[in-house]
Order: structure tokens, then sequence, then C-alpha cells
């Protein structure tokens, strides 16, 4: 590559880490005319969106983000992503449940079908579920809305005030978590268990606790949720193309050493110190106009003067010192596997066998409250298996499946991370520990699908010292930019707009770091805003504006 004396030594916008969440928010910026350049410290983008060929057999493998939200995103519309070769396939549902007892429930998006399947389960927990969908309809796109927008103290209440649909007062939203919820407005407990599944997956809090947790259960009922075609690695691949297109400048193999801030009182220019290991010749660019921080708040408290942060920001300088991330964070087992799963609940409602993402909740509410205790307490060898995320997206992308007839099936659970009782966070190197995880998930997988052990082919892990190890800016194997329940809930993250003009952050902000680019959006929204570009034609789309185009098309066709 030739460079010029001007290459690189300057732009309006830098952005520090090319997570699927900064190209986001550089593809945004970059359409809307500024000069951006993204810089990565790995050799490729979106770590934690990989699609790997694990085992050697063509059988394409997303080795962490499996679950593709994008369609409740504006994103998708507002970048084409389409043009950039994205292809999302929707099916009839997004997701199902299985229980070992062989029963099932499918999520599906035709209301009609959901209510019949309800009906199967209970006809009085259909008739409530269905008089709580008429009144929480009306408002779903300005609650959706708050997931691409910073949090505030309006939002907060609006959030509360979701109990009103189910003759809750806000106060006693408040009050209640999300299993407390449920005991109040259902009867059956596999209807209870259904809900809070969808919500302990920890897109919106913890369903444990008070407050958080009841918003968590009733925010459960708007995940929409698609299957990229060939692996979610071409969601990374179409933000690249698209930022790309639009003028951006994407530096990989570009580790920052360190961001120097502007004097006090100036707007900028802040520089951006690249590492001496780094082969690119200049080693400080300039930021003219801002610094977006797409790693986690523990990373960028590295890569900042703290004194400098402490007198110009305490508020934010006291966030990530005292940031938390052990929480929500995974282990995943990879299952190379002849076939597809036989669910043991196929008799139930064949549908689970094209059903992308399964959610195997608990045994029984009983069960579910125990394991949430236990968890609690950190008791990560009592509670495996307990509840899963279960990766098939063969089920509805053939194209992953191998001529041989294999394909790959991801366990990913969530487990306390400190194993103080094993001797700490290291422990997650104990292979005769982590051996014993990886077989409960099998086992958890057997009485879910019988003859699953048979099925398998191959196997490997990644535990969340793995996961770190992956993703440096994955504090303990943190995959979304650390904790988002507790004093981390909504209000409790970082701002995206700091006290420190030019100085933004997408990452360890409301909403979680996720695929459905919230934190990437949110980010871009406020840097534009500053700079007087956010009135663009093009930059007009709504959350699931897309999704309902192209699911009425689907339909439409069949």
């Amino acid at each position: 590559m030739k460079y010029s004396d001007d290459f690189g030594k300057s732009y309006d916008v830098i952005i520090v880490g090319a997570g699927v969440n900064g190209l986001t928010c550089g593809a945004y910026l970059a359409k809307a005319g500024l000069n951006v350049a993204i810089v990565e410290s790995r050799n490729e983008c979106g770590a934690f969106a990989l699609t790997e060929d694990l085992f050697g057999g063509e059988n394409p493998t997303d080795t962490h983000a499996a679950v593709c939200f994008l369609p409740m995103s504006p994103v998708w519309g507002d970048l084409e992503l389409d043009k950039f070769g994205f292809d999302l396939l929707l099916g009839k549902s997004g997701a199902a449940v299985v229980w070992p007892d062989g029963k099932n429930y499918i999520y599906y998006y035709d209301l009609d079908l959901q209510r019949r399947e309800l009906e199967r389960l209970s006809q009085k927990d259909a008739n409530t579920t269905v008089a709580l969908r008429e009144k929480l309809l009306p408002q779903a796109l300005d609650l959706l809305w708050l997931f691409f927008k910073p949090p505030t103290q309006e939002g907060e209440e609006m959030f509360f005030n979701l109990g009103n649909c189910a003759g809750i007062s806000p106060s006693e939203m408040r009050r209640l978590n999300g299993l407390d919820l449920l005991d109040n407005l259902f009867t059956e407990e596999h209807v209870k268990m259904l809900w809070l599944a969808a919500a302990d997956i920890g897109l919106f809090g913890d369903v444990s606790m008070p407050g958080e947790g009841s918003v968590a259960v009733m925010l459960s009922s708007l995940l929409a949720t698609g299957t990229p075609k060939g692996g979610m690695h071409t969601l990374v691949h179409a933000l690249v193309r698209c930022f790309r297109h639009h003028g951006g400048t994407l530096l990989l193999n570009a580790p920052v050493k360190s961001v120097d801030l502007s004097p006090e009182g100036q707007s900028g220019p802040h520089t951006v110190v690249i590492s001496d290991e780094s082969p690119y010749p200049i080693k400080e660019i300039i930021a003219a106009k801002a610094v977006v921080f797409n790693v986690s708040p523990p990373i960028v408290g590295q890569l900042l003067d703290g004194d400098k942060l402490k007198t110009r920001d305490p508020e934010l300088k006291s966030k990530i010192s005292a940031w938390e991330s052990q929480g929500h964070c995974a282990f995943i087992s990879h299952f190379l596997i002849n076939g597809l799963p036989n669910w043991g609940s196929r008799e139930w409602n064949k549908d689970v066998d094209i059903s992308p993402f399964v959610l195997r909740p608990y045994d029984s509410w009983e069960h579910a409250h125990l394991s949430q205790e236990l968890y609690h307490q950190e008791k990560t060898m009592e509670v495996l298996g307990d509840i899963a995320e279960i990766y098939n997206q063969t089920g509805q992308d053939r194209s992953r499946m191998s001529k041989d007839g294999r394909c790959t099936l991801s366990v990913e659970i969530e487990y306390p991370v400190s194993l103080d009782d094993y001797g700490g966070f290291g422990a997650w190197d104990n292979k005769e520990l982590i051996d014993k995880v990886h077989d409960a998930h099998a086992e958890m997988m057997e009485k879910l699908a019988p003859g699953f052990r048979n099925q398998i082919v191959d196997s490997l892990y990644f535990t969340p010292l793995d996961n770190w190890r992956r993703n440096p800016s994955a504090i303990f194997g943190h995959e979304i930019g650390g904790d988002n329940s507790g004093p981390q809930w909504y209000t409790g993250r970082i701002n995206p707009r700091s006290k420190i003009n030019g100085l933004y952050f997408s990452q360890g902000i409301w909403p979680a770091s996720l695929t459905h680019l919230g934190n990437g959006y949110v980010a871009a929204c406020v840097v534009a805003e500053d700079l007087g570009i956010r009135n663009q034609e093009w930059w007009v789309s709504s959350p699931m504006e897309k999704f309902i185009e192209r699911y009425t098309q689907n339909v439409k066709a069949n």
C-alpha cells in the first residue's frame, strides 16, 4: 500500500474498535458525509460475530453471537444492508421453547397462531395474553424506540407504566421481579416459563431483580429475530462494505496505545496514538471533531489519562473505575452432529424442527425459583444446563449443512463466573471442571432430543476465559460491554455523550451491545446531532419497519 504525506493524518471522527456497533456508528456517520476512520487491534472486524468452520467440514458455525435481533432495528433499513450482501432469513417464527416433558411452544409472528399454541397450554392464560397484547401493541413502536435512544427519566417511567397494561401500578412494577410478575399474571407453569425464557436471555436486564425484572418480562414480547444466511459474519461483511462504500477508512492491526484529549475548554482535536507494533507508519492520527469508543469501559480507562478524566468528567471516571463485568458471561458448547436434532417434543408441534433459536427453560416453576437462587449464590456447578440458548440455525438455513448431512448445534449458557469454590476465575482453565460443564450441556440436549449423544461426531467449547482471550475488550468474557443490571441498568450505564467535548461511547451504553445494533445507532445519533448533520433524508427508518415489510412480502409469496 502506498502512503502519501497526508494519508491518515486527520479524520473528522475516529472510532476505536471495529465490533458490529462500532461499524454501525461509522457507517451512519460516513453516509452522513463525515470523514471517518475505524481503528481495530485485530486483523478482522466483529470479534463476537464470527462465523467459523470449527470442525473443518464446511459447516459454518457462529462462534458467539448467533441470534440476529436486527428485525427490531432501524439500522437494517437506513443502511440498506441488503444491498451490501446481507440476506436475513425470516420464517414463521424466530424461536421456540422446548421442555423434556414432550411439550414445546413456538413463538409465531402470526398472532392467531400464537393464541392457538397458548390455548393448548392454558385457555385462561391465553386469554390473559391476548388482553395484555391488545394493550401493549398500540405503544409497541414507542417502546421499541427506547432501545434506540439514550436513556431518560421519562423512558424509565414509561417502562414502569407498562404494568398498567396488566392492572399493576408503576410503584408495584418497581417492587416486583420478573418471577413475581409472572405469578401475578398467569396460572399454568409452562406459560410462566415461556415468558421467563424469553426475558431471561438478558437483553433488558436481570429477571430476578426488582423493577428491571418485571420490565424485562413485559418487553420480551417485543422480540423479533432472523437468521443471516451463511452465518452472522455476513452482517459484519455487509457493515464493512457499507462503511467503505461511503468513504470510510478501516485500519486493522492497529491497536490503540492511548487517546490524548485536547486541552480543557477546546472542542478538539483529540489524538489517537497507535501502538508501535502496528505496521502503519503514522502513529498519531487526529480526530478533528470526535472520538467514539467502541470498547468496554475498563479498556477506555486504560487509554485515557485518568487524572485528566477525573478532572473533566468525574462521574464518567467513577463509572469506569467501578464498572462490573462479571454477570452474563457465556460458556458455549459447539457440537458437530449427523443430521438435525430429533426433538422429543416434535409430536407436540413439528415446527420445532425449523426453529433456529431454541430456548431450554426450567423443568418446572419450582425449578426456576431454585435455580435463580443458586445462580445468585454463584453456585455454578449446581445450575449446569438449567436454562440455555440453543442455536440450531441449520433448521432454517440449510446452506449450513454439509454434503454429508452434518451440521453444527451450539449451546450457550450464562454462568456465574467467579468460581470461588474452585479457586477463582482462573478455574475456567481447569480441564476436569470445564469438561464436566461441557458434558452437562450434552446431557441436557440428550433429554431434549433423545439420541443426541449418538449423533455427535465432534465437539468443542469456549469458556468465559476463552472468550476474553478471543476479545480482550470482553472483560471476564463479558460479551455485551459490562453488566446491564442493578446499578448498570438503563440510566446506570455509560452516557453515550460524555461531558468532554468530542468524546463519545458506543459500548457500555444503553442498550446492551447486541445484534440489533442499538448502541451503534445511539452513538451515531448523538454525534450527528452535536455536529449538526442528523437531518438526513435517508436516516428515517423505524424499529421493525424493514422486518414488517419483509415478513409481509414472505406471507404474500407463500
